[in-house]
């Protein structure tokens, strides 16, 4: 009570014992009111503080700066020591650490960076501080700590201790300390709520970080990303430009094949002919079959070029893509087919209403190769069969086939049916340059479909083809 009343209110009184016990009332009912005075200071001051940590929350700082200012205002506020951040080091089960931030009374040792190892904790007490547990030391000397644990405090100089967890998330980050090393301190209720508080409020900037880091991670990866993207950009635009100067390598040699090699061939076929037609007579049986020979071979040669040439076109041409009706286009195909061989009895069968997207054109060459196989090789069949349909698959790619009942093929030799000039069967057999198939595998894939084939010896064969890219099953 302040001296200056106690004073007057002394000379009011007439004896001591009535002055001691008018005293001693008063300040039994004053005590409690400067407690209370007390205590409002702090709230308002704690306030205060949690103010300026929730406001440095919502600036752009970075951790060591947030841990720093706010050790400085928690330890000024509750008149500690020491008020320390610690961390646990990744992947080392929270047995080792050190502070990194700190404010400290300068009477005593730093604790910032120095590397600390507590074997005991990971398996004793980790999970615990994960799920919020806070450690209130008021005497480290009769608080029942392990040997070890006595030994990391004293190395401080710690006489009471105060440690909240920091976590990130659902996760362990490290531990908010609060140090008296003077003497010991019994930790009022109000400082452990503050102090948790500031912890909260720590995680808060701690799962910021975390985000942050995510989030400059991520910002990194898509700016390596587009960089490789860039190069891939690059080297693509290089590609294009090289296999523009290929495919203008390939024109000219397509012109000069078209041109430079056919000029010859109608020279040997037109003069062996000539010599056939003007000096037959001169010439004896052998003479006449080479000249035959030689006429075969240069119409046979034209026939390759001519191969050669629609195989090149085929991969070079331009699409243009259109809804076509394939039962129509097949059902022309087969009917020019029997027209030219009017001989043949042979069952045809076309699934009707088959319609496709694609190149009008290519797609027309497709079936055109398949169809002229099935009825070429069906030729020896007594009772010979074409049937061209369609089947739905499970993921709804319409899936075409051409199916026969012919010759067929040895499934051993199946890796060279696509092959250019790959011929499963000797010209005597069956005519023909094996350059149809290849050309049927090029224009599928140019669609972004795939064609294969199942067959075997005398059984006949079925090629499937589709137009759409099927995606790979789960």
């Amino acid at each position: 009570m302040d001296s200056e009343v106690l004073t007057k209110l002394k000379s009011l009184c007439r004896d001591e014992a009535a002055f001691e016990q008018l005293r001693q009332t008063l300040a039994d009912k004053i005590q409690p009111l400067e407690q209370q005075i007390n205590q409002a200071n702090f709230l308002v001051e704690r306030q205060k503080a949690l103010f300026h940590v929730i406001a440095r929350l919502r600036e752009p700082l970075d951790l060591e700066t947030i841990f720093q200012s706010t050790a400085a205002e928690v330890r000024q506020l509750l008149g500690a020591d020491r008020v320390g951040v610690f961390r646990f080091y990744p992947d080392c089960g929270w047995n080792d650490g050190e502070f990194v931030s700190e404010d400290v009374d300068p009477e005593f040792s730093s604790a910032i960076a120095q590397k600390i190892h507590d074997h005991c904790f990971g398996d004793q007490f980790a999970a615990h501080y994960q799920q919020g547990r806070i450690q209130n030391v008021t005497d480290i000397d009769t608080a029942g700590l392990s040997d070890c644990h006595r030994q990391i405090l004293a190395q401080f100089q710690v006489r009471a201790n105060l440690v909240v967890p920091l976590l990130q998330g659902r996760n362990l980050w490290g531990l908010l300390c609060i140090h008296q090393c003077r003497a010991p301190r019994q930790w009022q209720s109000t400082e452990i709520e503050f102090v948790q508080q500031i912890a909260n409020h720590l995680a808060v900037a701690l799962q910021h970080a975390e985000l942050l880091a995510e989030l400059r991670a991520e910002v990194a990866e898509r700016q390596q990303a587009e960089q490789r993207a860039q190069k891939l950009n690059q080297g693509l635009q290089q590609a294009i430009l090289e296999l523009k100067a290929v495919n203008a390598e390939l024109e000219a040699f397509s012109y000069s094949v078209s041109h430079d090699l056919r000029a010859p061939l109608r020279s040997i076929d037109g003069f062996s002919q000539a010599l056939l037609e003007d000096c037959f007579e001169q010439l004896d049986p052998s003479g006449q079959d080479y000249l035959r020979r030689i006429r075969s071979a240069t119409q046979r040669m034209g026939h390759l070029i001519d191969d050669l040439l629609t195989l090149s076109r085929v991969t070079r041409s331009d699409m243009r893509k259109d809804t076509l009706d394939l039962s129509q286009v097949a059902s022309r195909i087969c009917t020019q087919l029997q027209q030219a061989s009017p001989q043949r009895q042979i069952e045809v069968q076309v699934h009707p209403g088959l319609t496709a997207y694609g190149d009008t054109r290519l797609i027309q060459v497709v079936l055109d190769n398949l169809l002229n196989n099935a009825w070429k090789f069906t030729e020896k069949q007594a009772q010979a069969k074409i049937e061209f349909g369609m089947i739905l698959q499970d993921n709804g790619i319409p899936l075409y086939f051409v199916r026969d009942n012919g010759v067929g093929f040895d499934p051993a030799f199946l890796d060279k049916l696509f092959k250019p000039f790959q011929r499963l069967h000797s010209m005597v057999e069956f005519p023909g340059n094996g350059v149809g198939l290849a050309t049927v595998q090029r224009i599928i894939h140019r669609h972004g479909g795939r064609v294969w084939a199942e067959g075997a010896l005398d059984q006949g064969a079925t090629f499937y083809f589709t137009l759409i890219e099927e995606k790979p099953s789960a």
